[in-house]
């Protein structure tokens, strides 16, 4: 009877076993394919979406992190979103972005005003996964984070929860008229709005709301960099990584000068000095009108300076100040927190032009005498420079053949030259680990370089490596498929894919090594400065400790 009884009672625990296996099967199936969240403003639906690998995801698309920032709040810091009843639709995207100049035809305006959405994507809506915050760049004035540009599916893959987010771009985002009513950074407020509301809701979609990595590249990355030193965003991120584009670029921090802003509005029919008046009129104006007229008020010099009329500024008079300091002073309250930072050896190849290369000469005094005026030197410090430069670039002569050597010498001084000495400053200041890298893979994959320029020379350019870390949609058109297993191109993008959520997951990019992350990628230090050479066989090298072995 006993035997009975114990036989009875194991086979009905097995059968509950069983009943409880099937209801798990089935609250996930229907989670997957039914996946609905409620956050504070209202309950949402999201989609299944597969992945160009074959698995699938779910997605959440354009969900309203902030108010539509028209009418009277054009130009203000982003407000709360309103709440809504019933479900939310968010399975399919429509491709938001803010209002832009078309990258090919600058005559055409395209996106809308109310683009302060983000969009979420998970493999799963339990568990408490690490999270991957992107910042699409575009020099504050083009991109947008969406679905139909940039999709997440090579990092999804590695189990993090990805989310990408616009923010306002242009006169939009970053309008300055040094004054309360309009200073500036509209568009790095909106991040940290939607970083806000991640710190808020991310737990609702399978991530972990204390794990959260900002990443970005080019203007991307400098906004990232710009979140790491606001005190605003202090506490809404644990890891940031820097891609091409740091606060320390002589291009990335106050373009959005107020003469400029002025001037926009004169364009557009009011020559008011008064900025409360301009911001008023400013509001009154078809955004298109606002868009088209941006290339009307830099001078050709600020044109042939940087061609970037809208940027980051400090704000100390602003109201509510992101970046209330001098950028010298912001460095040194930088967050503690871990940092991936790098640059590609051919960053200039998107941005070379006849002007650079049918007159090196000229331009490369320019870009001496910029570089010069960087690194805070003296006019017998700069002749030492000059004379440096030749020897380390152009072997002692420079020359109209040595196109190669310009193009790496214009890059490390828009980008690498400033990450470095960023680098060798920051381990001074904190214990905080820095991995650095320099990425040199030149693969088959189609970069945003190949739909802005013709490459002069073989390199790795601008944002080269975003095309193995997001499947980056218009360059896919014709090569829909992801890199094929057993290429260099498919080793590139699981490595990088790898380090970048290893990073993600644990603050170390080599946490966990296999046949892709073969080797201990070791964080710079006071005593050496070691980075990455992320090639098709990526080795640890170390920085010289004089940059530009000056004497």
């Amino acid at each position: 009877m006993i035997a009975v009884q114990t036989q009875f009672m194991f086979c009905t625990h097995s059968l509950r076993r069983r009943h409880w296996g099937v209801v798990m099967l089935v609250r996930a199936w229907s989670t997957m394919n039914e996946p609905i969240v409620t956050i504070k403003q209202g309950k949402l639906r999201g989609g299944v979406q597969k992945s160009v690998f074959g698995n699938s995801f779910i997605a959440f698309h354009e969900i309203p992190f902030a108010a539509p920032p028209i009418g009277e709040l054009r130009f203000k810091d982003p407000q709360s979103p309103a709440p809504w009843t019933g479900i939310k639709e968010t399975a399919k995207t429509s491709g938001i972005r803010g209002t832009q100049l078309r990258k090919e035809q600058t005559v055409d305006v395209i996106g809308q005003e109310d683009c302060l959405y983000l969009n979420v994507y998970t493999n799963s809506l339990s568990e408490r996964k690490p999270v991957m915050f992107w910042i699409h760049g575009g020099a504050y004035q083009i991109g947008s984070g969406s679905f139909v540009e940039y999709r997440p599916d090579y990092l999804v893959a590695k189990d993090v929860v990805v989310v990408s987010t616009n923010y306002r771009l242009g006169a939009f985002g970053f309008l300055n008229l040094g004054h309360k009513s309009a200073p500036g950074n509209q568009g790095l407020k909106d991040v940290i709005a939607a970083l806000q509301w991640v710190k808020e809701n991310i737990a609702n979609f399978g991530g972990d709301p204390n794990n959260v990595t900002i990443f970005g590249a080019s203007a991307g990355g400098v906004l990232a960099h710009a979140l790491a030193v606001s005190p605003r965003a202090q506490g809404l991120f644990h890891k940031a990584i820097m891609q091409s584009g740091l606060l320390t670029c002589p291009w990335s921090l106050n373009q959005s000068k107020p003469e400029r802003c002025f001037r926009l509005a004169k364009v557009l029919g009011n020559d008011s000095t008064d900025p409360e008046d301009v911001v008023q009129y400013l509001r009154t104006v078809d955004a298109n009108d606002i868009v088209k007229a941006v290339d009307r008020i830099l001078t050709q010099q600020e044109k042939a300076d940087f061609d970037i009329p809208f940027g980051l500024n400090t704000d100390e008079m602003a109201e509510n100040p992101v970046l209330p300091f001098p950028l010298e002073e912001m460095l040194t309250k930088e967050a503690r927190v871990p940092v991936i930072v790098g640059y590609a050896s051919h960053e200039f190849l998107m941005f070379a032009n006849e002007a650079s290369t049918k007159k090196p000469t000229e331009f490369l005094n320019f870009q001496m005498k910029r570089l010069a005026s960087l690194m805070n030197l003296g006019p017998d410090e700069s002749n030492k420079l000059f004379k440096a430069i030749e020897n380390t670039y152009f072997d002692g002569k420079i020359g109209p053949e040595k196109i190669d050597q310009l193009v790496r010498f214009v890059s490390d001084v828009y980008f690498g030259i400033p990450a470095k000495l960023y680098v060798q400053d920051r381990v001074k200041r904190t214990s905080a680990p820095t991995y650095f890298y320099v990425y040199t893979y030149v693969g088959n994959q189609k970069t945003y370089t190949d739909m802005f320029a013709d490459r002069i020379v073989k390199g790795a350019s601008h944002t080269d490596e975003m095309a193995y870390l997001l499947y980056l949609c218009p360059l896919k058109l014709e090569d829909p498929e992801p890199p094929a297993i057993g290429t260099k191109d498919r080793a590139t993008l699981e490595r990088l894919t790898r380090m970048w959520t290893n990073f993600g997951k644990t603050g170390n990019p080599t946490s966990s090594l296999d046949e892709y992350v073969k080797d201990i990628w070791e964080p710079a230090t006071e005593d050496k400065i070691k980075y990455l050479d992320i090639s098709d066989e990526p080795a640890l090298l170390s920085m010289k400790s004089n940059i530009l072995n000056l004497n």
